[in-house]
């Protein structure tokens, strides 16, 4: 995954994300951030953190901000207290002048070793006013990993974040980065007023567009000694979606590849097709897409088994993954943002079916089963042969339809008996158990060939 958005020549990714961002805290409006598993949020909170963001994008307007990333990670213990002392610890890593503040030490020192409970929030208030005054600019607390926090701190907490962005409006703003929006988050009244100031400033974080994964595709090749191209970005971009944390997976595959096989480096479309397989399996690929799944709740879940099965899916919910990135609309049908994505869930809806059958051909990835396991990988012409036979089931393909679902009708008069039955031979290689009596591909004699799957 992308620890950066910054590119080679210093240039970021998400360009229109820090715009749009940048734009409502310009006027210190509180902005929440949210999005799905492992989208880059935390990249992006840390871009936001560099103050030449700010003046690049906002000119001399920007260098009036001083904003402080604060990693909810780094939390000693998930309190008030350890929430409060991460903040004012914080501000003082962001700033020498703030380091050396003598009300806000003193302030972080109460803090962290008060005379009683009341100093703990007192000392808060404190650190953060001294902060405020010190002339540093306009502070922009950015708070990444915030579900937790919002979720189990004390409701006080946010009460009191509420209390001082309201008496400080022209020098205090907030940024959150969530999964989910804090409306959602929020269970009863809890931290509701605090959530108020992000209701109309909540930025949905998509997946990278196919732009920016050029470019990350580009300079992934560029330090790793691998001549990656535009037609690897465009791979990469249909199976990932744009989603960071699969980037660096498929790009890694690609480059192994190119690695032990150099002399297949010409022919990308057979370079990508034989990597099939492999992205479809690759552990850290697949957790990624479990990571995702986990965080759906139950409705999202079956809204999604519904889509894959065929089914009419509850509008209310897809309207909701619309909104989160995960659907698209793809010529008015939603298409979930990634092929990985897509093969993960379809295999949910396909799994009984793939158990009770014991050869499979999963469309998605190019990929056939044989009693649950992948077979060696096909040719393009092998491929083709396969899924004619499997869309006709039990039924006799005679040699027309294969050469003309195969090669093509151009075909049908040089393409004799002697080819059909070489390509059938290697098909029977690589999918059968004994190809030398096959179970699956069967020969009717004088009429064709039939896959038998009972």
């Amino acid at each position: 995954m992308p620890a950066t958005l910054r590119l080679s020549d210093d240039s970021y990714m998400r360009h229109t994300d820090v715009q749009r961002v940048l734009a409502f805290l310009n006027d210190l409006r509180c902005v929440e951030i949210t999005g799905f598993s492992n989208l880059g949020k935390s990249a992006l909170m840390r871009l936001l953190a560099q103050t030449d963001v700010w003046v690049r994008e906002l000119g001399e307007a920007g260098a009036q901000f001083l904003p402080v990333y604060i990693d909810c990670n780094r939390m000693l213990e998930m309190t008030d207290q350890g929430f409060y002392e991460l903040v004012l610890r914080c501000l003082q890593e962001s700033s020498p002048v703030l380091a050396e503040d003598g009300e806000l030490v003193a302030a972080y020192d109460t803090l962290i070793a008060p005379a009683s409970e009341f100093q703990v929030p007192l000392s808060f208030s404190r650190g953060l006013t001294a902060a405020l005054n010190t002339g540093q600019g306009k502070i922009v607390l950015l708070f990444d990993e915030f579900d937790e926090p919002f979720q189990q701190i004390d409701s006080r907490v946010f009460i009191n974040l509420r209390a001082k962005k309201d008496g400080h409006s022209d020098g205090l703003a907030y940024v959150t980065a969530t999964v989910r929006s804090l409306a959602e988050l929020s269970a009863g009244d809890h931290g509701n007023e605090f959530c108020e100031l992000f209701v109309h400033q909540s930025w949905r974080l998509a997946p990278l567009t196919a732009a920016d994964v050029e470019k990350y595709v580009i300079g992934f090749g560029e330090r790793h000694g691998v001549p990656l191209q535009r037609v690897d970005a465009e791979f990469v971009y249909q199976w990932t979606g744009g989603h960071p944390g699969m980037l660096d997976g498929v790009c890694h595959l690609i480059a192994d590849a190119l690695h032990s096989e150099p002399e297949e480096s010409a022919d990308r479309w057979a370079l990508h097709r034989a990597l099939v397989p492999k992205v479809r399996r690759e552990p850290v690929l697949v957790d990624e897409c479990d990571k995702i799944w986990q965080e759906l709740t139950s409705a999202e879940r079956d809204a999604l088994l519904a889509l894959f099965s065929g089914e009419a899916a509850e509008s209310v919910v897809t309207a909701h993954l619309r909104q989160r990135h995960l659907l698209l609309d793809v010529a008015g049908e939603p298409r979930l943002f990634g092929r990985l994505m897509a093969v993960y869930v379809q295999q949910k809806v396909d799994k009984p079916a793939a158990q009770a059958e014991r050869l499979w051909v999963d469309r998605d990835s190019g990929e056939v089963l044989v009693n649950g396991k992948a077979a060696e990988t096909l040719t393009r012409l092998e491929y083709q042969l396969m899924l004619l036979l499997f869309d006709n089931v039990d039924k006799i393909v005679d040699k027309y339809q294969i050469v003309a679902g195969v090669w093509g009708e151009d075909y049908i008069d040089s393409v004799d008996d002697a080819r059909i039955e070489k390509l059938v031979s290697r098909l029977r290689q690589k999918i059968e158990p004994d190809p030398a009596s096959p179970q699956f591909v069967t020969t009717v004699r004088g009429r064709g060939y039939r896959l038998v799957l009972g």
